[in-house]
């Protein structure tokens, strides 16, 4: 088992730059792509299960959504019109398809049968299939329409309508409707815009930061590391009562609020109970005034989500426990060329070991942990 390589994976999904040919405004990549196609998912859950009454297993078209593009980083984001192409189209395939199961013979086997699901049948041809096929097209949408609204690139704006035409011939009632919503510019549209704005939230301020950071590509480490552990518990370690949909879901959305607060450093947040208590009164109301604008229907689960994503429940705790291993993991990849990010791994190290003692995050520590170390220091991947 190699669980330290899958980390590694999941660490290097923000090296994947999309759309650089075009010289996009706002540079993406694969990770905060990933965040943007797993908050969607999240969206279309509820859409279908609520406003079209319609069964779905929610966690599949979640998991799917967050790791569909993990093969990415081993082929770079192949352009649409390239994977098209007749010549190459049955390679790109078949080398995309060797490589996610690659990917997951990284894990554990007993995390290996839905990992399996969620990264070599992503977009199969199932309805579930299909549903995270198009929610990748939307999200591409999605980011013409900001470049659009930013630039004035031709590319995009030539983008931007041969995918809305795209869109408009599905035949997914939930894809349509969230389109449709979008296009009104009224609550829908404002609550999206939290998600895709949430890439120009850089983190880490103050600091030299050798591999800039920012909302979008940590909370699908975050999300990632989430599910990771959230498996880890219930198939190897029995606790089965591990809601494995509402921990991911929560884990994706978790810092949503930031869109519109920002990212406030840790340490002047947590300076003394009076602070910490005035900023969480603050990022709670930011949440519910984000989530008053989406449809009734919507709010309960968003509420949950977003605004109790780090409860006192188990799903709750294994949130925190992936923001703070996430962290512990930046500190472990900067601080090779920063000392200060020495001191920060140190703290964060011992808090960790101080406040958790699931088994996954004893786990985490005594291997995952070692291999990104290990690896760091040596500069050779796990």
């Amino acid at each position: 088992m190699k669980n330290g390589k899958f980390t590694s994976t999941i660490i290097r999904m923000q090296y994947v730059p999309r759309w650089s040919e075009h010289a996009p405004r706002f540079e993406d990549n694969a990770a905060s792509h990933s965040f943007r196609c797993a908050a969607l998912a999240v969206m279309i859950g509820i859409v279908e299960e609520r406003l079209l009454g319609e069964p779905i297993d929610k966690m599949k078209l979640l998991g799917r959504c967050l790791w569909a593009d993990l093969h990415n980083t081993g082929t770079g984001s192949i352009k649409h019109v390239t994977k098209k192409e007749s010549l190459v189209m049955s390679h790109i395939r078949e080398f995309e398809s060797e490589l996610s199961k690659e990917i997951v013979g990284y894990l554990s086997k007993s995390l290996q049968p839905e990992a399996y699901d969620f990264i070599v049948n992503a977009q199969d041809d199932t309805g579930i299939g299909k549903l995270v096929d198009a929610i990748d097209s939307l999200d591409a949408y999605l980011y013409c329409h900001r470049e659009t609204q930013h630039g004035t690139n031709p590319f995009f704006h030539h983008k931007l309508k041969e995918l809305r035409t795209g869109l408009l011939a599905t035949d997914l009632p939930s894809v349509l409707w969230l389109l449709n919503e979008y296009e009104r510019e009224e609550g829908i549209y404002e609550f999206i815009q939290y998600i895709v704005s949430l890439d120009t939230v850089k983190r880490w301020n103050g600091s030299y930061n050798l591999v800039p950071d920012n909302d979008a590509t940590h909370s699908f480490r975050v999300a990632s590391l989430s599910l990771f552990n959230g498996l880890l518990e219930r198939e190897r370690f029995g606790q089965q009562q591990i809601d494995l949909y509402k921990l991911t879901a929560r884990a994706v959305l978790h810092d949503l609020p930031e869109a519109l607060s920002g990212d406030v450093v840790s340490k002047f947040k947590h300076n003394n109970p009076a602070i910490k208590l005035a900023f969480e009164r603050y990022e709670r109301e930011t949440a519910q005034f984000m989530i008053s604008r989406l449809p009734d229907f919507f709010h309960e689960p968003m509420t949950d989500f977003i605004v109790h994503s780090k409860a006192g429940d188990e799903e709750g705790e294994l949130v925190d426990v992936a923001d703070k291993l996430d962290a512990l993991i930046k500190a472990s990849l900067e601080m090779r060329n920063n000392p200060h990010y020495a001191d920060t791994y140190y703290r964060q190290l011992v808090a960790i070991q101080h406040r958790y003692e699931q088994p996954c995050v004893v786990f985490f520590l005594a291997y995952i942990l070692h291999d990104l170390t290990y690896s760091n220091l040596i500069g050779q991947q796990v």
